[in-house]
């Protein structure tokens, strides 16, 4: 019995500048690190090949841009949710889910996302509870953050101990896996057959030149880029996760500059 994969990626911010575009919305000044991203994206796919559950676990859109227009490539959120749904389909999979991003960026008279939704032709969730060779999975996008140092998987920790007691008082079976994301960090902890991680995002952080407003005010001790959190079940049901990290010199150059001569 093969291994059954399931990959949960997230926080496309599709319609951003820094977000994942498509390469015909590229514009000159975005190209030097927009198609790095999108190419970065479509050899995960390649390499990884078909998975057999693709969970997109929100904010795929940045929305009409409530405080900000100018790091956006457009505020057309159905626009948007072209973009997003074809960077879904890039990788191959046999079942795909959605769930709800932050009210922030996928919602205004209506939840945005599921214009996504509706293009790929899926179901999209608040809390997706899946259940694959016995493996009880919570998928669900907000997490609470923390730029401590050691902070990061205290919030994720969080999440696990609040599941087991809330399953204590509704009387149903706890997530033995919860994914979280929102937060743009990876991260996981893992106590006996119990584990809960936080995925990387698709957005890059500023670049030192010719940036956006996004991360002017970007402070965050980690930031990770990636294709998302591979999940593994085995024939005997065990479970193994590997993140899927990008490069970000790949993307974002960090250079020095020097106004006098040496």
């Amino acid at each position: 019995m093969s291994d059954i994969r399931i990959l949960v990626s997230s926080d496309f911010h599709s319609g951003h500048a820094l977000g994942l575009t498509p390469p015909d919305l590229h514009t000159r000044k975005t190209r030097p690190f927009a198609l790095p991203l999108w190419d970065y994206w479509t050899e995960a796919a390649r390499a990884l090949g078909r998975v057999d559950i693709h969970v997109f676990n929100g904010d795929l859109q940045d929305g009409p841009g409530k405080k900000e227009t100018i790091g956006l490539i457009t505020t057309d959120v159905e626009e948007q949710a072209d973009m997003a749904a074809e960077a879904a389909r890039v990788f191959k999979a046999s079942h795909r889910y959605i769930t709800y991003g932050t009210n922030f960026h996928s919602v205004s008279t209506l939840s945005h996302e599921n214009l996504v939704a509706k293009a790929l032709g899926c179901d999209i969730f608040e809390i997706l509870r899946l259940k694959v060779r016995g493996v009880r999975m919570n998928f669900r996008h907000v997490v609470g953050r923390s730029d401590i140092p050691y902070g990061q998987t205290t919030q994720i920790y969080k999440e696990m101990v609040r599941e087991e007691l809330i399953s204590l008082v509704e009387r149903y079976d706890a997530a033995d896996v919860i994914g979280r994301s929102h937060v743009h960090y990876d991260f996981e902890v893992r106590h006996r057959d119990k584990r809960a991680f936080t995925t990387p995002c698709m957005q890059l952080p500023n670049p030192d030149k010719d940036g956006h407003i996004y991360a002017r005010g970007l402070r965050t001790q980690y930031y990770d880029v990636g294709a998302g959190t591979l999940i593994t079940i085995d024939s005997h049901g065990e479970v193994t996760t590997r993140p899927l990290l990008m490069d970000l010199r790949l993307a974002i150059k960090r250079e020095y500059l020097c106004p006098v001569k040496e």
